[in-house]
Order: structure tokens, then C-alpha cells, then sequence
């Protein structure tokens, strides 16, 4: 046995392994210093883009599973916080977007291989 072979440690896929109470894949959330007022405008802007409005943007902001939403409302006050949004909102605008399928139809199209020349 060479001493290579003496530090093989062998592989495990993280979805296989346990949970360990200090697991470093635990997700931790904490504050960090930087601008409240871009954090909003990237914030806005994303939910905006998959269409979100107004009011749906309110009610993520005043839940507190979503802790950087949750904080800017605690930072800015329900009323600060839906005057800001909606100026966002008013500037950036929000997607709407349909699907609509088209019902089939059956529709022949005649093919010409002979050539004209």
C-alpha cells in the first residue's frame, strides 16, 4: 500500500450523506451594509419582470420568511415602502405575458416537385 493510497477518502454525493447539526450547506440569512435603495430596485424589478403588480409586491415585502423583502418594509413603513414600489413599478412597467394555443386544424398543403424551367 503506497501513501497515496493511505489518504483516499472516498467520495459521497451531498444528497446521500446525513445532515450534521453543523452542516456548512445550512443556509444562514444576516444583514449586510449596502444601499437599501438599490436592494429595492433590483428586488422590484426581478418580481416585476415575472409579474408581479403592486399588491403582490406588498404582501412579499410583509412577509417575514422573505427576510431582504421583510426588511425594507420594517426600514421604510407600509406606506414609504407602496410609494416607492409603485414609482419602480411606474419606470420599469411589468410583464404580462398569455399563452394562447391555437386550436388545430387540419390543412393540407399541396407540394410541387416539378420544376418549372
Amino acid at each position: 500500500m503506497n501513501d497515496d493510497d493511505a489518504n483516499f477518502v472516498p467520495k459521497v454525493h451531498p444528497a446521500t450523506r446525513g445532515v450534521e447539526p453543523d452542516d456548512p450547506m445550512d443556509l444562514h440569512g444576516f444583514e449586510v451594509p449596502g444601499d437599501s435603495e438599490l436592494m429595492l430596485r433590483m428586488l422590484v424589478e426581478e418580481y416585476a419582470r415575472m409579474g408581479w403588480g403592486l399588491e403582490a409586491l406588498m404582501s412579499l415585502f410583509r412577509d417575514p420568511f422573505f427576510h431582504s423583502a421583510h426588511g425594507l418594509w420594517l426600514r421604510y413603513g407600509d406606506e414609504e415602502l407602496r410609494r416607492r414600489v409603485a414609482a419602480i413599478l411606474t419606470r420599469t412597467g411589468v410583464i404580462r405575458v398569455r399563452t394562447v394555443t391555437a386550436p388545430e386544424t387540419e390543412q393540407l398543403v399541396q407540394i410541387n416537385l416539378t420544376s418549372n424551367t
